[in-house]
């Protein structure tokens, strides 16, 4: 298990999602919400200093051994249920406890992570102990970058007498290293971007003989990125210590659009955005307005709990979907569209489209058989050949200044089971070894939402195609981060899209050998490693247009969990994509 996956909730949540007693119905349109006033900056400019550390408050040598306050129950769950970091310091002494007033006097109360990190003159120690036991040093989150920057990251590092681990600088949650120096001389980078971080491992042998300076490059870097040192081995029979000084991070530049561009948003939003419920989505509304996408895709678009609460409200109380369009006018989209959308059948996740252009809805997908009565729709008399598009799909034409695209909007069915299994003999069991069910319903899915909108005959001419959801299944392109066999069923519907029509994946080509993922945990026979769930496909007209693309991690969409298996702000990553038109 890599330390990326174990800390893959890292976050400052009390400062983020907070509290609100007013009701969401309170939800005031655009024209009468006071926007906050912020004070005049400069614009951003290349060079700019947006963090640093120089520990020239460190006066002492070996002071206290730092620590976290329970190290063992912050990383318990690996994989999703953690808030890591602790609200007070001890040292390894649970005896001696760090006062609050020495986390303040040192500068030290932003960071992140410190574990086995101890103040000496001028610099910090990282596990510098007798023991074999390594230490780690997590920045604070990187705030003073406003959307998305390339940042470049200095510092100097000097290891301990006799030390034999390697040093490893991540950086984590968001940004993908591209040159690496050490002393001023070149290192190939040779390590892949593996989930939620990208290492970058320095050798004993590459660090003998006093301080080292270091330099990394970093690619789209976000207000999340957080960055860390540590001993990379947990051996104990290997020597860990070094000491940091100098951190220094400048901008290089800002991710730009072009002049003419169109920029789509696709994020699941778990439950109708049900974290920012108590907020009245004001943070989410906040949220898209800051990266003014052209055109939003949101899964899930249904608000159906009460706020902090896994108890479903009635019909009559859901926010969502029937008040997106107001909700849309607010963040400035003046159009709205819903998908295939099959209340009738107990599904409760549709996707909407917003834009700031014109939307045409070309096809709502909802039951593969045309002779289904979805008016007095029942489960009972249905056979284990029924395959619905479950969550329901569309098909949208957006009318970008006069450059037409078509976007397909899904959400792939979720469970090991197929949906006979779970709506018609209500025996989950039936058919979820090896998802064998699940994985039938996902491919028929995918094979038929296709045939409705690429391959349907009545779009043959057109050309500029998109399509984004939630597929609830993994790809072939990312088998080198999960192993399965060639043969797994756990690729196939994804193999149908790769191998059976024009789509290119437009994040795995943007990046070839590194893996992002978008979901918090996934609990099956393929693993349950965060995986890359979310993905949008273009059609290679549309792909030859791609500017800038990232899985959208910062702040505000890094994964917390709450209750059951909701998450502030969702359990997935949203995804964003610049085209040039």
């Amino acid at each position: 298990m890599s330390l990326g996956r174990i800390i893959s909730a890292l976050c400052l949540a009390a400062t983020v999602y907070g509290c609100s007693g007013s009701r969401i119905d309170d939800l005031k349109p655009k024209e009468q919400v006071p926007e906050e006033k912020t004070p005049d900056t400069q614009d951003p400019q290349p060079g700019d200093v947006l963090w640093e550390e120089n520990f020239d408050l460190f006066t002492v040598d070996e002071g206290p051994d730092i620590q976290s306050d329970d190290f063992r129950n912050d990383i318990q769950n690996p994989l999703s249920h953690v808030d890591f970091k602790s609200s007070v310091w001890k040292t390894v002494a649970t005896s001696h406890v760090c006062s609050d007033d020495y986390i303040r006097q040192k500068n030290l109360g932003e960071w992140v992570y410190l574990f086995r990190c101890r103040e000496y003159k001028g610099c910090l120690g990282c596990g510098i102990n007798d023991r074999g036991k390594r230490g780690i040093a997590q920045s604070p989150m990187l705030t003073a970058i406003s959307e998305v920057s390339d940042i470049k990251v200095s510092f100097r590092v000097k290891t301990v007498d006799g030390f034999s681990d390697q040093l490893g600088f991540r950086v984590m949650l968001s940004g993908v290293i591209r040159a690496v120096s050490l002393d001023g001389k070149p290192l190939e980078v040779n390590t892949a971007h593996d989930g939620l971080e990208h290492a970058f491992l320095f050798d004993a042998a590459q660090l003998k003989a006093g301080w080292h300076d270091i330099s990394v490059e970093i690619e789209k870097a976000t207000n999340g990125t957080m960055l860390q040192w540590c001993g990379n081995s947990k051996e104990t029979n290997l020597v860990h210590g070094f000491w940091l000084d100098d951190i220094k991070v400048v901008r290089l530049r800002d991710m730009t659009r072009p002049a003419k561009s169109l920029r789509v948003l696709f994020w699941n939003i778990q439950n109708g955005m049900w974290s920012d419920q108590p907020q009245q989505f004001s943070n989410f509304r906040k949220f898209i307005q800051k990266y003014d996408p052209d055109v939003c895709v949101w899964c899930e678009a249904q608000s159906i709990y009460r706020d902090h609460s896994t108890e479903k409200k009635l019909p009559q109380d859901w926010y969502f979907p029937s008040h997106w369009k107001g909700f849309a006018k607010a963040y400035g989209h003046d159009y709205t569209a819903i998908g295939g959308y099959r209340l009738y059948a107990d599904d409760y996740y549709p996707q909407v489209i917003t834009s700031k252009y014109p939307i045409k809805t070309l096809l709502k997908i909802t039951e593969t058989d045309p002779g289904v009565d979805t008016v007095s729709f029942t489960h009972s008399d249905k056979d284990q050949s029924y395959m619905p598009v479950a969550h329901g799909a569309g098909v949208f034409e957006v009318d970008a200044g006069g450059t037409k695209v078509n976007f397909v909007t899904l959400h792939l069915w979720p469970h090991a089971y197929s949906y006979y299994a779970k709506f018609v003999i209500k025996k989950t069991s039936y058919d979820s070894a090896q998802s064998k069910g699940g994985n039938a319903q996902r491919e028929a899915e995918i094979k038929y939402i296709c045939s409705k909108s690429i391959f349907n005959p009545d779009f043959k001419d057109q050309d500029n195609w998109l399509m984004m959801g939630d597929f609830n299944t993994r790809s072939r392109i990312d088998n080198w981060h999960y192993g399965l066999p060639e043969d797994s069923p756990f690729l196939s519907s994804h193999d149908y899209i790769l191998q059976q029509t024009p789509y290119q994946d437009i994040i795995g080509l943007t990046y070839p050998g590194h893996f992002f993922a978008t979901r918090t945990w996934a609990n099956d026979a393929a693993g349950n490693t965060p995986p890359r769930y979310d993905f949008m496909y273009a059609s290679p007209s549309m792909f030859a247009r791609v500017r800038n693309a990232m899985i959208l991690n910062e702040k505000w969409t890094n994964m917390v969990w709450e209750r059951s298996n909701y998450y502030n702000s969702s359990d997935h990553r949203p995804i964003l994509v610049d085209f040039e038109l």
